[in-house]
């Protein structure tokens, strides 16, 4: 057996199994594959009823002790963009096992396909136009999240990340890296984060680039859109009515 070491903290080692690659348990509903980078668990994207995957889900995790304080990437196929009661339930199956969520997949492709989407570190997701994708992860140096429609990121965009929508880009994080809103053309996208540092703002076919020497980080929010022709930046007051203005 294969082993890995996590380490939790200073004073505390866990030993636990490592998956071997390309190993795969499948149920009618879920299919857990071992690849290189990790666990994925795969959910059958022709079941309709998102509730009985879960319930599955909760079933074959009691009986798999593997997976157990461990990170887990979830491949959702072709089905459209998860709610975020969807989310949330997901997140409480894997958290009563104590595993983690790393990533949410959604390619629309055969679910099959997911190694050789994974394989890629400049992996894009994409479903239909017009849905909001909701992703907690992280976006490193050279690693790039698209989806034609808009996006929610719980996580950071480091400097030499990228992240792109048809729609617009919400950021609960610090963005600085590129972030483009609007592709295609909509100039009525915008773009928010937590802290809102970027090396490169696009919004449609704007651009703005951040000055040679590096801002102070903000602390608090702020929002990018479109006004007389050029990206404006300035802090997001939900009390103030800017997003009926440009949406």
């Amino acid at each position: 057996m294969f082993l890995a070491y996590i380490k939790i903290s200073k004073s505390v080692t866990l030993l636990m199994p490592r998956p071997v690659e390309g190993m795969i348990l499948v149920s009618d509903l879920i299919t857990i594959k071992g690849l290189r980078n990790g666990v994925t668990l795969i959910l059958n994207d022709s079941e309709p009823d998102f509730q009985e995957i879960l319930n599955q889900l909760k079933t074959k995790l009691s009986s798999t002790s593997f997976l157990k304080n461990t990170f887990v990437n979830v491949d959702i196929g072709a089905r459209e963009a998860l709610s975020a009661g969807q989310l949330a339930s997901l997140k409480e199956i894997l958290s009563a096992r104590n595993i983690q969520l790393k990533n949410v997949i959604l390619n629309g492709h055969k679910t099959g396909d997911v190694s050789k989407v994974k394989k890629s570190p400049s992996h894009k997701l994409e479903a239909e136009k017009g849905k909001a994708l909701m992703v907690k992860r992280t976006i490193r140096s050279g690693q790039s999240l698209y989806y034609p429609g808009s996006i929610v990121l719980m996580g950071d965009v480091h400097p030499g990340g990228e992240i792109s929508a048809r729609e617009n880009i919400i950021v609960w994080g610090a963005l600085r890296g590129v972030a483009h809103a609007g592709i295609g053309g909509n100039e009525r996208a915008f773009i928010i984060a937590l802290q809102l540092a970027p090396s490169q703002l696009r919004i449609a076919h704007y651009i703005a680039c951040s000055p040679e020497q590096s801002p102070v980080m903000p602390q608090k929010p702020e929002i990018a859109y479109v006004i007389d022709k050029r990206i404006v930046i300035e802090e997001y007051n939900s009390g103030k009515n800017i997003l009926t203005n440009i949406t």
